[in-house]
Formats: structure tokens, sequence, C-alpha cells
């Protein structure tokens, strides 16, 4: 186990300020030269797995979500420490993607990629200054994320509730990204045991996506966490009556 890092405000900045200068770093030579660097080199307080983190897999199929429901489980046990209010820092992912883990996340995002778009690419997934950031485009953080909300809304399953987050881009995004659902359990809970049970909630992304605008429409107002798991399943299975999915192929 090593201690996780962070950066100052200051060597952040200079950082951010200074990754056109820095394509080539990030590209080929790293920035491990600066690690030792005491504002690169401030304790977090928590421990890791240095071994798993190392074993990030920095291969690139045709689908790409395989890939990032391993990682995402690398990164979740590697991890594991980490409280969501310290994964809310920038400076902590700034520092893993600049230095313990940019092999892969120079792998997954500029690896193939047109010179032109590197450095918007590096802006937006080695860095990460809002909260939509860091849940969903830091390379690092919002693999992180996608287990930490597995294990929180599926935790007697955490690889199937990966898999069922992870089905596709689109279903990621509109389960993710509605902080309302993933912040409440039993709600994000009986979402997940739906998609498990019923292959029509996730049969296409029209269906997932009327599935989402009707938990929208039937469900505001309602406290769930006043509900026990089968009344909100229960709930669940109207929604779905109601959105009158296509029948999955």
């Amino acid at each position: 186990m090593k201690q996780l890092k962070y950066l100052s405000d200051k060597a952040l900045e200079k950082l951010r300020t200074d990754v056109g200068e820095n394509i080539d770093r990030y590209l080929t030579s790293g920035f491990a030269d600066l690690a030792d660097n005491p504002a690169w080199d401030i304790p977090l307080g928590f421990d890791y797995d240095a071994k798993k983190l190392a074993t990030l897999d920095l291969s690139q199929p045709r689908n790409i979500a395989s890939i990032d429901l391993i990682n995402s489980k690398i990164v979740g046990e590697a991890l594991a420490n980490l409280t969501p209010s310290a994964a809310n820092e920038e400076r902590v992912w700034v520092h893993l993607s600049h230095v313990e883990t940019i092999d892969y996340c120079r792998a997954r995002w500029l690896s193939g990629a047109a010179p032109e778009r590197h450095e918007a690419l590096i802006v937006d997934h080695f860095f990460a200054p809002t909260q939509t950031g860091v849940r969903d485009d830091h390379a690092i953080s919002r693999l992180w994320w996608n287990y930490q909300i597995a294990k929180t809304c599926m935790p007697e399953d955490i690889d199937r509730a990966l898999d069922l987050i992870l089905t596709t881009a689109d279903v990621r995004s509109n389960f993710v990204e509605r902080i309302w659902m993933t912040s409440r359990r039993r709600i994000a809970g009986a979402v997940l045991r739906a998609m498990k049970s019923n292959t029509s909630v996730t049969g296409s992304e029209k269906n997932f996506r009327e599935f989402m605008k009707a938990l929208n429409r039937l469900g505001g107002g309602i406290v769930f966490e006043a509900l026990s798991d089968a009344e909100t399943d229960a709930f669940v299975a109207e929604c779905i009556k109601y959105a009158e999915l296509e029948e999955a192929a």
C-alpha cells in the first residue's frame, strides 16, 4: 500500500496553464521527474493499492464499455479507502492522471487522436475543475465513481451493477448523471434491479430514455427513503408500464 498524494493549488494552476507547452510530456516523457517536488508530494491521508492500480487495462477494443467495466473495478478496489468528499478534490485526480496512471490516461484518451485534438482532450480528461468533470470526464475519477455508485446501489453484486450501468454510454449518462437518482440508494437500486430482470428496459436507447422520462414524471415528490425496497420496486414496475417499452429483440 502507498499513500495517496495531491498537488498544491499553485502546481495545479501551473499545469492547467501550461498544457500546450507540455504536450510532449503528455504524449511521451510524463511528469515523474516532478513527483518529488514538495508541491507535488502532499500526503492526502489515505493509502491505496499501487499494485492493483498498475494493472489498468490499456487496450482499446471496439467495445470500450467492457474495458471501462474492468478498469472501474480496478480503480474502485485500488482506491477503496478514498471517501466521497475527498473524491471531489481535483488535485487528487490530477496527481493520479499525471503520475500514477498517466500510461492509462494517455492510452485511453490520447492514443490515436488527431494532434489538433490533444490539448482539448488533455483539458477534459486529465483535469477535473467541476463536480461534473470529476464524475463524468476525468480519466480516473469517472471510473472510481462508476464503482462507487455500483457499490452503493447494489452492494450484493457490484460486478452486475457495473455491467448494467455501463451497458452503453447512453445508459451511463442517463443513470449516473442524474444526481437525484444515484445519490438516493433506494430508487437507484430499484432501477438496477429492473434493468437486471427486464431486458426491455435497456433493449434500446429509446426504451431506456422513455423509462427514465417515466421515472422523472411519476417520481416527483416521492420520498423514496420512506419506502421499502418492495414498494420502490413496485413503483419502478409502474414506470415500466407507463413508458410502454418496445419488446427486447
